[in-house]
């Protein structure tokens, strides 16, 4: 998996493309938090459940569907009223929640992701995998490794993500 510092990279970058009515602190804020529930899976670890489970490490919650329910939950829950174009915030939330198992899919390290869960919990990688798989320890992350992690995660994710800001703001002028 990418670390927590890593996965809001790609909302904050995609929030720059939405309509600059639709974008506000709170749809941020909900994109990040999207972009990070995935890995809320981890739990399982705590009572016994492997990396094979659906409900394990990369199983449902990692899932398309998962992306599509929790976007429009979201949504539906927050903006469904309060919002002029919930379409373009579900959407949103949508992409910032399925950019989760896509990064982790650019990783060399773990199962996969079973990113047709709960159809299948067959596991998947992207067939080029650059970026350094961080691991779920917060001890380990805070070593020599992980300085190689963050390192690759600049090059891979965040360096990609402020073209994409630059040019998101680009277009906005």
């Amino acid at each position: 998996m990418c670390s927590v510092l890593t996965h809001p990279a790609v909302p904050i970058a995609l929030a720059t493309l939405l309509p600059q009515e639709a974008l506000s602190p709170t749809v941020l804020l909900a994109g990040v938090a999207c972009s990070v529930i995935p890995d809320l899976d981890v739990i399982g670890f705590k009572f016994g459940m492997t990396s094979d489970h659906l409900l394990g490490h990369r199983g449902l919650t990692h899932s398309i569907v998962f992306a599509a329910a929790l976007g429009a939950l979201l949504t539906y829950t927050l903006f469904h009223h309060s919002h002029p174009d919930p379409w373009v915030v579900c959407f949103f939330l949508f992409a910032s929640t399925l950019s989760h198992p896509l990064l982790d899919m650019l990783t060399n390290g773990g199962r996969g992701v079973a990113l047709f869960a709960p159809f299948s919990n067959v596991r998947y990688f992207f067939p080029w995998r650059p970026i350094e798989v961080s691991p779920v320890s917060v001890r380990r992350f805070f070593s020599r490794r992980g300085a190689q992690i963050i390192r690759s995660e600049l090059r891979w994710v965040w360096l990609p993500a402020a073209v994409v800001v630059v040019l998101g703001m680009m277009l906005r002028r």
